[in-house]
């Protein structure tokens, strides 16, 4: 049963990244992409919703998709459409995890990451939290990783979303200021405030790991 799991989550990847492929999402281009929502008509939403969700299967990092949310859609409108995708994309990832538990990809993770898989042993939610906050961690590896230890799917998810919540309001309102130079450098400026706060903190834990 484990075996057809495995064989079922590579084909939902495999399939995933085939039809993003086929839609041009990959290009990474913001005009490509608004083009495609628009064209989407009354399901934009939606479609919003789906791709958004999916974009873990093609390793793009959230914040692509909370900055277009507030682009396509209103600010509000938007964080709430990111929100609602982020809680898919992350439970994804949580049984992800959990169908690959003791797998050569979770074994490979670790090895690649061994001082941020003893951290999340040792406190997984406040090292999930920072990991996510952080800009340079590897956030939906932390996320993997997390739920591998052990963490209950409540506590991951709440964490997930109280971690992502302030560069989700951020990024979206940075969406929709897109063209307004003055409130995109305001919110820049907080942006970069949050980003080396939590810069801070994972270093700050990283050297307590070395001590240790």
């Amino acid at each position: 049963m484990k075996r057809v799991s495995k064989i079922l989550t590579i084909i939902v990847w495999a399939s995933s990244i085939y039809v993003l492929f086929k839609l041009n999402l990959l290009t990474g281009s913001i005009d490509t992409l608004k083009e495609f929502f628009n064209s989407c008509g009354n399901y934009k939403e939606l479609i919003f919703i789906s791709i958004s969700s999916l974009r873990i299967v093609a390793l793009i990092p959230s914040a692509v998709f909370m900055v277009f949310g507030g682009v396509i859609f209103s600010p509000f409108e938007g964080i709430i459409l990111t929100a609602i995708s982020l809680i898919l994309s992350e439970t994804i990832v949580y049984i992800a995890s959990r169908i690959l538990f003791g797998s050569d990809i979770q074994k490979l993770l670790i090895n690649k990451h061994p001082k941020l898989y003893q951290l999340l042993l040792k406190n997984s939610i406040k090292i999930l939290a920072i990991g996510i906050l952080c800009p340079i961690a590897p956030s939906d590896i932390a996320c993997f990783l997390a739920s591998s230890t052990g963490l209950s799917y409540r506590k991951f998810i709440l964490t997930v979303m109280i971690s992502n919540m302030p560069m989700m309001i951020l990024y979206g309102f940075l969406g929709s200021n897109f063209l307004s130079s003055g409130n995109s450098i305001i919110i820049i400026g907080f942006i970069i405030m949050v980003s080396l706060y939590s810069l801070y903190l994972w270093n700050k834990e990283q050297r307590l790991e070395k001590l240790a």
